[in-house]
């Protein structure tokens, strides 16, 4: 059986190390496992032609409404130029030498007139069924393009973000995960979603990242060049200011210097002159591992940071962050206390060291569970035919109330058909 993986990994705006990260891992687990796989070289729906390297020139494109945040933007990816093209290169080079991959890079149209020839695909983690103001949901996320139909198809820890769907986005989501032959969700609302949605209780999976252990990323990771003990400060998708300021705070307490791994170049001010703080952009992904294994503390908001942390056993903390996916995971292991709330937890620097024990047993507990469902999923499929897991679409939406909305030309056609019907009738 030939399969395919489908995830977010070259194609990302914002260059997270996560992304290539993780599909990359959850390949090598496969192959630890003796199966074989190809990552399907993806451009999502989304993304356009972007030019993901030159940040700078998006923007000097773009219309903005508001001049104070294009003046923001331009002053930003001018500070970042050659970093940003720095940081795309060795996301391209750190792909190329380790994905197993496809020649051709595809998206959901293409995939709609060409069949790369597999026999089932696998559609892997991370907030890949959202639903896109613009561009609407990526069906090559929900393995719903033409050459899949009839194929085989997984769905392994995916998210859909923070957002919910309006009544007619349900129906379209309802048609597509109803194809799948095993599903399974990363976060709780998610896995809550789909039983509400389809009566079918999915298992709760861990991301791919948790799937290999710490001395992978040992070897993987690029120690940096750093003499003195350092606190990692990680910011990602939005600006974070109580959390750069409780890490200003704890870097004061601590007397340590602060090194941002982030794109955000204003907060570094708001460290205050009296912290040695320092952005550092132009990293990989083994770079960017290594400046998390070799941190003293780490304050991140960003999922995938949180989850390194705890397989590294790096003492971390917690801010704020849209939708429910980091809460989710801090339920997951017992680490709410994580954290960043003066009105609930207190600053950080007033928190224990984590010794570990606990997330550790519960990671082995999570890790057999979610290779377990992967494992067997796939096993299975390899002796029997594609069976979607709801097929009575129409009966499923009328139970539950719902009415798919006709566009204007189903609506002509229906008529059309309807006319001609009344004529051979009479």
């Amino acid at each position: 059986m030939k399969i395919a993986l489908i995830s977010i990994n070259s194609h990302t705006k914002v260059l997270n190390p996560a992304s290539p990260l993780h599909t990359y891992v959850f390949q090598q687990f496969l192959l630890d496992n003796g199966i074989e796989s190809t990552i399907i070289d993806y451009k999502p729906c989304y993304f356009n032609d972007s030019d993901v390297r030159h940040e700078l020139f998006r923007v000097i494109d773009k219309p903005y409404k508001d001049p104070k945040k294009q003046k923001y933007e331009l002053k930003k990816w001018k500070t970042l130029f050659y970093d940003r093209e720095s940081r795309y290169d060795k996301f391209e080079a750190f792909i190329k030498s380790r994905y197993i991959q496809t020649e051709k890079c595809y998206n959901q149209w293409i995939l709609d007139e060409e069949d790369p020839g597999f026999d089932c695909y696998i559609c892997v983690t991370d907030i890949i069924w959202k639903y896109n103001s613009k561009s609407g949901f990526d069906r090559g996320f929900f393995l719903a393009c033409k050459c899949m139909e009839g194929k085989k198809k997984i769905a392994y820890s995916p998210s859909r973000g923070a957002k919910g769907y309006t009544d007619e986005q349900e129906n379209e989501f309802i048609k597509y995960i109803a194809d799948f032959d095993f599903l399974s969700a990363r976060e709780t609302s998610l896995k809550d979603y789909i039983k509400d949605c389809i009566g079918i209780d999915v298992p709760l999976i861990l991301d791919p990242v948790f799937l290999k252990e710490k001395d992978f990323y040992h070897n993987l990771a690029v120690r940096p060049d750093e003499k003195d003990p350092y606190i990692l400060c990680y910011v990602v998708m939005q600006k974070a200011k109580d959390l750069v300021m409780a890490t200003a705070d704890f870097a004061r307490a601590k007397n340590m210097k602060v090194l941002m791994l982030s794109e955000n170049i204003e907060e570094i001010k708001l460290m205050g002159d009296d912290v040695d703080c320092r952005l550092v952009y132009d990293l990989g992904v083994e770079e960017w591992l290594g400046y998390m294994e070799n941190a003293a503390y780490i304050f991140t908001n960003s999922f995938h940071v949180c989850v390194l942390s705890l397989i590294m056993h790096k003492q971390f903390f917690v801010g704020s962050r849209d939708g429910d996916k980091i809460d989710s995971l801090l339920d997951a292991f017992n680490v709410t206390h994580r954290r960043i709330s003066i009105e609930e937890n207190g600053p950080a620097i007033d928190m224990p060291d984590m010794d570990f024990v606990e997330t550790d047993g519960l990671i082995k507990k999570g890790v057999e569970k979610s290779s377990a469902f992967i494992l067997n999923a796939i096993h299975e499929l390899e002796n029997r035919p594609h069976i979607p897991l709801a097929s009575d679409m129409e009966g499923l939406l009328e139970e539950r109330g719902l009415k798919k909305k006709k566009t204007a030309e189903m609506a002509e056609k229906e008529a059309e058909e309807n006319n001609i019907q009344a004529k051979m009738d009479k």
